[in-house]
């Protein structure tokens, strides 16, 4: 079950109050659902400010006794030696009635060397202190500290939708299928087309990151390791690529199921839109079918997802969810 981001924050409060608070908590959900401000809050409930005006944003927290990591370097990994040095800082002596507090970004950007390191510190938490994770791929982390720690799951904001560039174009597209008045298979194909070249450009990118970041390892570990150590870390890599690559896959699909979305909101006067830039186009959608019609499309992405998740061929599965959805 996911939350909105108050709702969370009413049930650690409550748990405050009945001393109930675990030491170790991760907070998941896609970008803009509010993991940094959960965090932040949370650490302001254990930690009341003492006059001055209250932070803003979780960096401006950073104390003797509060650790903020995120991802560093070129390969956006988190390191052993940073999460050593966290631990350190966690078992050091605190003021009477203060917690230590550990936050890591982007959580899942640790590497396996790392992420065992840190399983010591969910295993055996010092005296007056907690961890807090935040990632938006928790499917990443290893299960030894899922299970360590509360999970916490936020939706999405209810704001409007950010968009990259590429999902933008792709938008514009559909925008201009809609108001050329052409439904063919032709034009669904095309819009397939366009969709697959994201999912490509995406893919080549994370390959090259983590390719990146396992030459970084090469360079530093080659003459002080034995056995098959670095070809276990490639073989990490991998995995962890394509997880990132499934994990965008998912979000791209997202959009889809915002457009016709959107389309079911403007038929019932509904005042918020996932993607109001393209209002206009949603809006021709809304005009133009039948609730059951809107609701035989999303289901057409919805199946879409669903058969990805699968062993499925995923050239047929866009083109027969493209055809069911534009068409």
């Amino acid at each position: 079950m996911s939350f909105h981001r108050e709702k969370a924050l009413t049930l650690l409060e409550e748990a405050h109050r009945n001393r109930r608070l675990a030491h170790a908590y991760l907070f998941t959900g896609p970008a803009g659902s509010g993991k940094e401000r959960l965090a932040l809050d949370l650490i302001r409930i254990v930690n009341p400010a003492n006059g001055g005006e209250p932070a803003r944003e979780l960096d401006q927290l950073k104390s003797g006794t509060t650790t903020i990591i995120s991802p560093e370097s070129r390969s956006r990994r988190i390191s052993v030696d940073t999460i050593r040095g966290a631990e350190h800082v966690l078992r050091m002596a605190s003021p009477q009635g203060v917690s230590k507090f550990v936050v890591i970004r982007d959580a899942d950007r640790m590497g396996l060397e790392a992420a065992n390191a840190f399983l010591k510190t969910l295993e055996e938490p010092p005296p007056s202190s907690m961890v807090i994770l935040l990632s938006s791929c928790p499917e990443i982390l290893l299960d030894t500290i899922l299970s360590r720690c509360i999970q916490i799951a936020l939706q999405g904001k209810s704001g409007p939708a950010d968009l990259s560039e590429q999902v933008h174009t792709l938008l514009e597209a559909m925008r201009s299928q809609v108001f050329s008045g052409r439904k063919s298979v032709s034009g669904a194909l095309g819009l397939m087309g366009r969709f697959g070249s994201i999912l490509k450009e995406e893919k080549k990118a994370i390959t090259e990151r983590n390719n990146v970041a396992y030459q970084e390892e090469v360079a530093l570990y080659q003459k002080a390791t034995e056995g098959d150590y670095l070809k276990r870390r490639q073989a990490e890599y991998h995995a962890l690529g394509e997880a990132e690559y499934l994990e965008w896959r998912n979000r791209v699909i997202e959009f889809l199921m915002m457009w016709f979305g959107d389309a079911l909101r403007q038929q019932h006067g509904s005042p918020h839109l996932d993607l109001p830039e393209f209002a206009d186009a949603t809006g021709r959608l809304a005009e133009e079918y039948r609730v059951n019609e809107l609701i035989r499309r999303i289901d057409a992405i919805d199946e879409l997802r669903a058969n990805l998740n699968t062993n499925v061929f995923e050239a047929l599965a866009l083109e027969v969810a493209f055809i069911g959805a534009f068409v």
